[in-house]
């Protein structure tokens, strides 16, 4: 039986080896995501089949070849497709997967030819892509910075103007990050106003809908913050902007002055006592908030001693931001207190003590 079997599968595929046909199998996954005619729920079963076996294409001799076939159509999907908010549509699931395809490319001399282009991309989507995307696409941009030390570009220049665009908005944002939210219910989601809700939406938000799953569940969705709102955005940027400090020391040094101001602001911004102690008062809100102001004073911990003197000028400020974080930083979150308490001590070992 087993005999039998094995050959009648190998006269059906001719003479191509089995691993070929497999990696055939692959490649036409990708073919189908730049087909325009194909169906949203095939692309994601598509993709999700890609992701699944990704390890088996790494590792094949035939990678650099799938490579070669992928990378465009990956790269063209990102750069001409729209960003969606809501985190159950088939396209934003087939997006972020290929953002996380594209992160767990080995960094090797297959993928040199390609990282302009995708870092190119990937500052661009910065700008313009939800939350869960945009945290795929920074972890993508520090390890190819890591790995390949591209040279100095007018995009890590902009990329440092969108960054401080970003503090310099946030105290804007105060009363609405943390006032009181009722819980969005609707009938349907096509009653939703996806583009004004965003305007508002800081962290992940449930819209609950009055639809039901056969189960008899009621159907709710997961809007998907704005990167340039998203407080878990917020928290990883400033270690980039440490990396490329590291990277470009010469390049970067007057942007990096100009971050300090912005800094002393972010740490001294707090929400009111009256929204602290409302009781729909959202705490987890409040820790992304949070650790979003350490990670920011952490960076500040990093380059306070190459620029003592303009940190001087907003030693008060600095002052007050840091008691501030010690006595709200809530008990709970011992990892950010931790953090917070290493950046002080960083801080309270140069002159600036006194």
């Amino acid at each position: 039986m087993q005999a039998s079997t094995s050959s009648s599968s190998s006269s059906s595929m001719g003479s191509v080896h089995p691993h070929t046909a497999l990696m055939n199998q692959f490649k036409s996954y990708v073919t189908m995501l730049a087909d325009p005619e194909c169906k949203d729920v095939l692309k994601l079963k598509a993709t999700q089949e890609l992701s699944k076996h990704f390890e088996i294409i790494l590792n094949s001799a035939l990678y650099s070849n799938f490579l070669d076939h992928s990378m465009n159509i990956f790269l063209k999907i990102l750069d001409e497709g729209y960003p969606l908010f809501v985190a159950e549509y088939n396209i934003q699931q087939v997006r972020k997967l290929i953002l996380e395809m594209l992160y767990r490319l080995p960094t090797n001399e297959n993928l040199r030819p390609y990282v302009k282009q995708i870092l190119s991309l990937m500052f661009r989507l910065l700008e313009i892509d939800n939350e869960e995307n945009v945290l795929v696409c920074l972890k993508i941009i520090i390890e190819l910075h890591k790995q390949y030390k591209p040279p100095f570009s007018p995009e890590i220049q902009k990329f440092l103007q969108f960054v401080k665009s970003i503090y310099s908005n946030l105290p804007n944002h105060m009363n609405k990050i943390f006032e009181p939210k009722p819980p969005i219910k609707v009938k349907d989601l096509s009653e939703v106003n996806i583009e004004e809700l965003l305007k508002e939406t800081f962290t992940m938000t449930v819209i609950q809908t009055e639809a039901r799953n056969e189960d008899g569940t009621l159907i709710a969705y997961y809007l998907i913050p704005k990167a340039v709102l998203s407080l878990k955005v917020l928290q990883e940027l400033p270690i980039i902007v440490v990396l490329m400090y590291q990277l470009y020391k010469q390049s970067v040094h007057q942007d990096v002055s100009d971050f300090i101001p912005l800094i002393m602001n972010t740490i001294t911004l707090q929400p009111t006592l009256k929204q602290r102690q409302a009781e729909s008062f959202n705490k987890e809100i409040f820790v992304d908030f949070m650790g979003a102001q350490i990670k920011t004073l952490s960076f500040l911990a990093y380059i306070i001693k190459i620029y003592q003197e303009v940190v001087q000028n907003h030693s008060s400020m600095m002052v007050q931001g840091m008691l501030g974080l010690l006595t709200l930083c809530p008990m709970e979150v011992a990892h950010l207190r931790r953090e917070l308490l290493i950046a002080a001590r960083h801080i309270l070992a140069t002159e600036l003590r006194n």
